[in-house]
C-alpha cells in the first residue's frame, strides 16, 4: 500500500513539474520570443542610431513605429506580445534562456561585423551602392 501510495506522489508531483515550464497557449513560445525580442532590440538601437544623427527624430514615436512593424512581420499584434513579455517578465526561469540566446546571436553579428565575416551579401542597386551621377556635359 505504501509503495502505491509512493507511486501515485511521484506520479503527481512529476505531473506538475512538466507543467510548471510549459508555456500556455495564448503565449508566445520562447523561440518566437527570442526572434521577436531580437528584432525589437536591433529596431530600438536603429532608431537611437538615428536620433542621433537627426535630432528631429523623436525617439518614442519612432520606436512605436518600428515595433509595429516588427509585430507585423512576424504576424502577431501588440497585446499579443505585451501579454507574452509579462509572462515572461514573471517566469525569470524561461526569460534567461531567451535572453541568454539573443545575446549570443548578438555576439555573433557583432563578431562576424567586426571581423568583415558577416554574411549578408551587398544588394546589386540596392541602398548600399554609391548613387551614380551625371558629369557635367553629359547628356545621357
Amino acid at each position: 500500500m505504501k509503495l502505491f501510495l509512493t507511486l501515485i506522489v511521484l506520479i503527481v508531483l512529476s505531473g506538475s513539474c512538466s507543467e510548471k515550464n510549459k508555456v500556455p497557449d495564448d503565449i508566445l513560445k520562447p523561440d518566437k520570443m527570442r526572434v521577436v525580442l531580437t528584432d525589437i532590440l536591433i529596431a530600438d538601437v536603429y532608431n537611437n542610431e538615428r536620433a542621433l544623427r537627426d535630432t528631429s527624430v523623436k525617439l518614442p514615436e519612432g520606436n512605436a513605429a518600428l515595433f509595429l512593424k516588427v509585430f507585423q512581420l512576424h504576424q502577431i499584434t501588440r497585446n499579443e506580445f505585451t501579454h507574452s513579455y509579462n509572462f515572461y517578465l514573471k517566469r525569470p526561469d524561461l526569460l534567461k534562456p531567451i535572453t541568454d540566446s539573443i545575446s549570443a546571436v548578438i555576439n555573433r553579428k557583432n563578431q562576424a561585423i567586426a571581423t568583415g565575416t558577416d554574411t549578408v551579401k551587398n544588394k546589386q542597386n540596392g541602398h548600399n551602392l554609391k548613387k551614380i551621377t551625371r558629369q557635367p556635359g553629359n547628356k545621357r
